[in-house]
């Protein structure tokens, strides 16, 4: 059997650090280290990580940050002193701001956690521009390439065309298909990023008509039918049907799995489904302030929340991920996240203290934990045989159990004596034992014989 040399007694080292935009905590002894980085930039200040039964995660200046009056602050801090390592916060945030590992003998590093799930369906995907366009965490790149009118549109002599071209705004899904078809006759105007709440990635969309030849294949191309094109009269020509090819690349480590990319997909090739099930509740809509106040606006990892224009002041897009950053952005309490589900993916091995994880997953969506406490486990102990003792002959004992006998006369010749002397009573409150303990084992045995 291999052998380790412990020092009885090894106090773990704790240690903190920042380095390259994290807070790095260690905890080590000489047969495991345990570590948990916290990326500040990643975090958003929201409330998964909250429940932690060691109270050792409080909230940062998540407010003084929204309002942008603090930047780079961390938005929530973690006491090293109460910290146990035990990596719940890591299994609850969705933002990957928390990364728990161990090193030694025996560690184990593969959890539960909660997380969604993105799926791409590669036959229905064009693929366009449109998801990477409005991706709030900037987790898709679309590689497309689609062929050229100019190589897909020949004429036997001079080139001449008459007709229209309508572009409907209020179908266009800008897409970006049909400029990628034909830059010449038709361009977007790209915005720099999308914004609630019809998350349009670009301001607008116009046709040239003074470099169209009206051949109809960006009518064609367009998933949104919002393309009209009508030819009157073309010298003679030929057109080939347009392809198009390329990738969508989705990285899982950035994607919050909020489901902004599939609502806007035109071709209904993307699936999500969200970490969490739940609602964001407008408790207090008369202290609103969306003219003063941007707190929930800028706090929001995913861009869910938009002001209105409108009595009704602020509104919540679908895609919410209901982690209550703006709950706590909020100054005046207007918001509430509410949490009532949350998703996992089951370990190929299920291991007895991953129960304790489930009831933290229960806490961070609002339920209460057992009130005996977060890592409640059911103990069997189970009955040993009785050691038998030898006797030996002239101890006297009642039983062959002498030990047990034994100790029962000696409590009970204890409890008589402390009844029938008030003195030996005061010696014990006193805490004088040694006159306590001589006198319960009587005189020596040399008096007892004279």
């Amino acid at each position: 059997m291999e052998r380790h040399n412990i020092t009885v007694g090894e106090k773990p080292v704790v240690s903190m650090d920042i380095e390259d935009g994290k807070v790095k905590f260690a905890w080590k002894t000489s047969l495991l280290k345990k570590t948990l980085d916290h990326a500040i930039d990643k975090c958003v200040g929201c409330s998964l990580c909250l429940p932690c039964p060691w109270e050792a995660i409080t909230l940062g200046p998540v407010q003084e940050t929204a309002a942008g009056r603090i930047e780079g602050a961390p938005l929530v801090n973690v006491d090293p002193e109460l910290c146990t390592f035990c990596g719940l916060c890591d299994s609850s945030c969705i933002f990957n701001a928390f990364d728990a590992k161990y090193e030694g003998e025996g560690a184990i590093n593969d959890f539960v956690n909660i997380d969604g799930v993105h799926t791409i369906d590669e036959e229905k995907c064009a693929p366009c521009l449109l998801c990477a366009k409005v991706c709030p965490t900037e987790s898709l790149d679309a590689e497309v390439k689609v062929e050229w009118k100019k190589d897909l549109v020949k004429y036997e002599g001079e080139e001449s065309a008459e007709g229209t071209i309508k572009i409907d705004e209020d179908k266009c899904s800008l897409c970006g298909l049909c400029e990628l078809l034909c830059p010449e006759a038709i361009k977007i105007f790209w915005s720099e990023s999308a914004e609630p709440p019809d998350f349009r990635p670009a301001v607008s969309i116009r046709a040239i008509d003074e470099e169209c030849d009206y051949c109809g294949l960006c009518a064609k191309i367009c998933p949104d039918e919002a393309i009209t094109v009508e030819c009157t009269k073309s010298s003679p020509r030929t057109i080939k049907d347009p392809k198009i090819s390329g990738e969508l690349h989705h990285n899982d480590e950035t994607c919050v799995k909020c489901g902004l990319c599939a609502q806007v997909c035109p071709y209904d090739a993307l699936k999500v489904t969200k970490p969490f099930s739940g609602e964001v509740v407008i408790v207090r809509r008369d202290k609103c302030d969306p003219v003063g106040c941007h707190n929930c606006f800028n706090i929001c990892p995913v861009k869910a929340i938009h002001p209105t224009g409108t009595e009704e002041k602020i509104d919540i897009s679908e895609h919410c991920l209901y982690c209550g950053a703006c709950e706590h952005s909020c100054p005046y309490d207007v918001l509430e996240a509410k949490r009532d589900g949350y998703n996992v993916e089951e370990l190929e091995k299920v291991r007895e203290w991953e129960k304790a994880r489930r009831l933290f997953f229960e806490a961070v969506i609002g339920n209460d934990p057992p009130k005996s406490g977060l890592f409640e486990r059911e103990i069997t102990v189970l009955a040993a045989e009785r050691a038998r003792v030898n006797i030996r002959e002239g101890q006297g004992w009642e039983s062959e159990d002498g030990v047990r006998d034994k100790a029962m006369k000696v409590a009970q010749r204890t409890l008589n004596l402390l009844k029938s002397s008030p003195r030996l009573t005061l010696q014990v409150e006193r805490g004088q034992m040694d006159k306590v303990v001589s006198k319960i084992k009587g005189p020596p045995k040399e008096s007892q014989e004279k």
